[in-house]
């Protein structure tokens, strides 16, 4: 299954797919504003639900937008 998710104005495709033995696995591409991907994560783990798989696919990608922030720091009031 493939799912458009969005964090912090970024695009995130999320993919999950079942495995011959019933398990699940994921990955997650990072768009840029043109629609290109600029990185793909596979976490290389299997999961025992969709749900599970698709979270964890989800959430690397939001960790590698939240380190390409990090330097700019908070905005100021």
């Amino acid at each position: 299954m493939e799912y458009e998710e969005s964090y912090y104005g970024r695009r995130i495709v999320v993919t999950t797919e079942p495995t011959e033995k019933g398990a699940w696995t994921s990955r997650a591409e990072l768009l840029d504003d043109e629609g290109r991907v600029f990185s793909t994560t596979e976490a290389g783990r299997v999961y025992a639900s969709e749900s599970d798989a698709r979270r964890d696919a989800l959430s690397t990608a939001a960790g590698i937008i939240d380190r390409s922030r990090a330097p700019r720091g908070k905005p100021s009031a």
